[in-house]
């Protein structure tokens, strides 16, 4: 068989792609917990640091996804609760349509209407681990349900 002459070699064409792979592989950032927690307080960090390891009590499956904007929590794939790491305070989102959760004390927040970086339709902000059993308590609603 004989090669036509418009037909182009595989081998400039390898070039090019391997070019656009390595130009695209260094565009993608890979996001860390450090990344969300660079110039953080002590108090926020270790107040972050304790409800991860909550979370991760509820479940040894449990795995932690950071992304872009929120540190992700996953379970068998499925994200279930979302975390901002702000300034002062954490912000949590739970992945439950409004209505579903049970939530006597009413810490949370519908944000079903609102947009959020997080998923899920209800937001709490924890500022300190004063209620923090409470919360683990709400979380978990998330990740039996």
């Amino acid at each position: 068989m004989k090669k036509s002459k418009s037909a182009p070699s595989i081998k400039p064409m390898q070039k090019g792609y391997d070019s656009q792979i390595s130009k695209l592989a260094k565009e993608i950032k890979v996001y860390a917990e450090e990344d969300h927690l660079k110039g953080k307080s002590d108090e926020v960090t270790e107040l972050y640091e304790s409800f991860r390891n909550a979370i991760q009590n509820l479940d040894p499956d449990i795995e932690i996804k950071p992304q872009k904007m929120v540190i992700g929590f996953t379970h068998r794939g499925k994200i279930f609760a979302d975390v901002l790491v702000l300034k002062s305070e954490l912000k949590c989102w739970i992945n439950l349509k409004w209505g579903v959760l049970d939530d006597p004390k009413h810490i949370s927040r519908d944000v079903s209407n609102v947009g959020t970086w997080g998923n899920g339709d209800y937001e709490i902000r924890v500022s300190d681990t004063k209620n923090l059993e409470y919360t683990m308590s709400l979380v978990k609603q998330a990740l039996t349900n």
